[in-house]
Parts: C-alpha cells; structure tokens; sequence
C-alpha cells in the first residue's frame, strides 16, 4: 500500500488492499489464459501431425480407424481450452469491474479526508502576543 493509503482509516484501507489483490487474481487468470492456450495450440498441432502421418504408415484399416477416432476425440477434448478460456476471461471481467468499484471507493474515502485540514490549530505555543482572528 502506498504512505497515502496508511492515512486511511481501515475500512478504506482494507477496499484498497482487497482492490490490489482482484488486480493480483486477474493477472494470475491472464497467465492462466496464456498456459492453456499455448497448451491447446500445442495439443492441436500434436494431433494434425498424426493425422497428416497416418495414412502412410503400415497398419490395418481398423488400426488407423482407431488412430483417427482417437484424435477426434482428443480435439473434441480441446474444446475445454475454449470454454476454459471463456471462463477465465468472464471471471477477469467481473474481477475487473469490482477492482474498480473498490478503488473508487478508497478515493472517494480518501478525497473525504484530504478536504478536512489535517491542523484547525495553528498555534505552536502559549505566550502572550497578538490574537489571530479567522
């Protein structure tokens, strides 16, 4: 938390410290995206590989039927990429959306108290001497 962030009373401090850690959560969702995509990309170009090889090779029909099956299957399973990443991206959003609702919160908190002036009192000792008047 920045020295600015100390100033306020806890309940602000606490808005700003969860609003931090929703920005925290999104990038780790974000590297999570990364992965999982890079994974899927890897996984398809894997099973295009196969499928690209396999009419060459020395098996029976029914051997390469079960190949090809195999690799459908496994490309039907990619699908989890896609609804993983739409996931991640739906929580990235609504963490988003709160982050910012918890920092306007801290600012409007911390606004508040920047227009109360930190010293009324101006006077740093008791002689005798001229009287201020406001």
């Amino acid at each position: 938390m920045t020295s600015d962030a100390v100033d306020l009373p806890p309940r602000e401090q606490a808005g700003l410290a969860a609003a931090q850690e929703c920005a925290l959560i999104e990038a780790d969702l974000e590297r999570l995206k990364a992965l999982i995509n890079d994974a899927g990309e890897r996984l398809l170009s894997s099973f295009n590989q196969v499928a690209s090889v396999l009419p060459s090779l020395a098996a029976s029909d029914g051997q390469r039927t079960q190949v090809v099956e195999a690799v459908h299957a496994a490309v039907t399973a990619l699908q989890f990429q896609d609804m993983a990443t739409q996931l991640t991206g739906h929580a990235q959003r609504r963490l988003s959306v709160l982050e910012e609702r918890l920092r306007s919160l801290s600012d409007e908190a911390a606004r508040g108290l920047q227009m109360i002036h930190p010293h009324p009192v101006r006077q740093v000792e008791m002689t005798a001497g001229s009287i201020d008047l406001f």
